[in-house]
C-alpha cells in the first residue's frame, strides 16, 4: 500500500466527518437517537483516521 492511497483515505474520512459534524450543527438530528448514531459515526471516522496515520507512520520508518 502505498502513501498516495492512504492521503487519499485520509482525505475522505476528514470529508465525511466534516459533512456529519455540520448536520449536527445546524441542528439537523431528527431525535436524539440519531444525535447520538451520527456522534458514533464521527466516532469511528476518528478512529478510522487514526488507525491509518498510525499505519501511514509505521511504513514511512520502514522505507527509512
Amino acid at each position: 500500500m502505498n502513501d498516495d492511497l492512504l492521503k487519499y483515505l485520509v482525505k475522505k474520512l476528514d470529508a465525511e466527518q466534516e459533512i456529519l459534524s455540520t448536520d449536527l450543527g445546524l441542528g439537523r438530528a431528527k431525535d436524539h437517537g440519531e444525535y447520538k448514531y451520527t456522534c458514533g459515526v464521527i466516532r469511528g471516522l476518528m478512529i478510522a483516521n487514526n488507525i491509518i496515520s498510525e499505519t501511514s507512520d509505521r511504513m514511512e520508518e520502514l522505507d527509512e
